[in-house]
């Protein structure tokens, strides 16, 4: 082999080499933990963090888990879609026992002493808080979370909810808190259809009836949706008729109580149900 054939192949392997340990996009994850009749999904793309709701304060411990074993200490984002003990329980405990760098709220005024004490120790610790206008855009990693719509004059808190869209190369998640039909009617007045898409639905309410209405899901037609509930729980959610309504759409729908926590991940091409990451 002559000397400039022996160079030539030893630049080929070394950028072989080069292109085999160059470092590929980091997958985003997306897990709904099971956290009973409450709420808290935990979003990750990289070392950039998301939570969206808290869950209930007697799920402390299944939060807590959940960052541990992830090794998490520092959230990017917390964002409380609405005023509910049930979505904001926790959210005092990991603004005193993580890093939280931002604090996302619903701008609606509510007279809550759990909520206040959740605003006083961000305050107390430095924790940016914004309260949510539709249009505000928040990176994380390589994705970024937009808020859609937050419905503040509604008369009932639910209806409150900031709703949110994460983006993740040409992968969506759409995020309605616990939104009903004004909140809902509220999205599809004010928002781009193309903007509802999404490969991932959090359902509504915790799979109430009067959340994830036939129109929104017909605008969002999503393939994967997740819903959050309590095993045995009071309410009956998920509610047939929804249950119903989601088989009309083809999605394939999981459910906290019977599969535990639902982890999610997109390749930013394609959004894969992954079980319950155990």
């Amino acid at each position: 082999m002559t000397s400039l054939k022996r160079v030539s192949l030893l630049l080929l392997c070394l950028c072989l080499l080069i292109g085999c340990h160059r470092e590929q996009p980091q997958a985003l994850t997306v897990t709904v933990l099971d956290v009973g009749q409450s709420d808290c999904t935990l979003v990750v793309q990289g070392d950039a963090v998301l939570m969206i709701d808290a869950g209930t304060a007697t799920q402390r411990e299944a939060v807590r888990a959940a960052l541990r074993t992830r090794r998490i200490k520092e959230i990017d984002c917390l964002l409380l879609t609405h005023p509910h003990e049930d979505h904001y329980g926790n959210a005092r405990m990991l603004i005193e026992n993580f890093t939280v760098k931002l604090l996302i709220l619903s701008p609606v005024a509510v007279d809550d002493w759990g909520y206040q004490l959740v605003l006083q120790a961000a305050i107390e610790r430095g924790v940016a808080i914004c309260y949510a206008e539709a249009g505000d855009q928040f990176p994380l990693g390589s994705a970024s979370l937009e808020v859609l719509a937050v419905c503040a004059e509604a008369e009932d808190v639910n209806d409150t909810s900031v709703i949110a869209r994460l983006l993740y190369g040409n992968t969506a998640f759409l995020f309605t808190g616990d939104s009903e039909e004004e909140a809902e009617a509220y999205l599809l007045s004010t928002v781009l259809p193309e903007k509802l898409a999404c490969d991932f639905l959090k359902a509504g309410h915790h799979g109430s009836d009067t959340s994830t209405g036939v129109a929104l899901l017909q605008m969002a037609n999503p393939t994967h949706v997740a819903i959050s509930c309590g095993k045995y729980n009071d309410y009956g959610f998920p509610h047939a008729a929804l249950l119903e309504r989601l088989a009309a759409v083809g999605a394939a729908v999981y459910r906290t109580d019977q599969e535990g926590d639902l982890c999610y991940s997109s390749d930013g091409a394609t959004v894969t149900f992954q079980g319950n990451g155990k």
